[in-house]
């Protein structure tokens, strides 16, 4: 049987290993490469490789964008709200997994796990992320 420190000590997969380009571990780089924007979420998006790890936020989500209790000033709250609900619109549209992991006490990272394209370049996702985009624009 495994103790609690053995089992946090393990490397986590959020994804089965063919799918990933690297381990997904979150070390210091990681954490201080956050989208803060929408656009900058979508460039990512576009850049990034089947199973890395896109670090959308640090915090609590649920309460950073909650309009009373957030520490946030406005317009950084404006901004994660943008940000969560295109990541969550993402993870409709089978874009990528959405993910947490504890990084402290009461402060979680927020991760969007990149899934695998198909393989045409006229495929499923991009109609998908063209409708998501369109839809907003108009």
């Amino acid at each position: 049987m495994t103790t609690l420190r053995e089992r946090e000590s393990r490397p986590v997969r959020f994804t089965p290993p063919e799918m990933l380009s690297t381990e997904i571990l979150l070390n210091l780089e990681d954490l201080l490469d956050v989208v803060l924007t929408e656009n900058g979420l979508c460039d990512r998006y576009a850049d990034a490789s089947p199973g890395d790890a896109i670090v959308y936020h640090i915090g609590l989500l649920a309460r950073d964008r909650d309009k009373v209790a957030t520490e946030l000033s406005p317009e950084r709250r404006e901004d994660l709200e943008a940000v969560a609900r295109r990541v969550w619109a993402m993870a409709e549209a089978g874009l990528g997994h959405l993910v947490q992991r504890r990084v402290a006490e009461g402060r979680c990272a927020y991760l969007l796990i990149v899934r695998p394209r198909p393989r045409s370049a006229r495929s499923a996702a991009g109609y998908v992320l063209a409708d998501l985009l369109g839809r907003e624009a108009a």
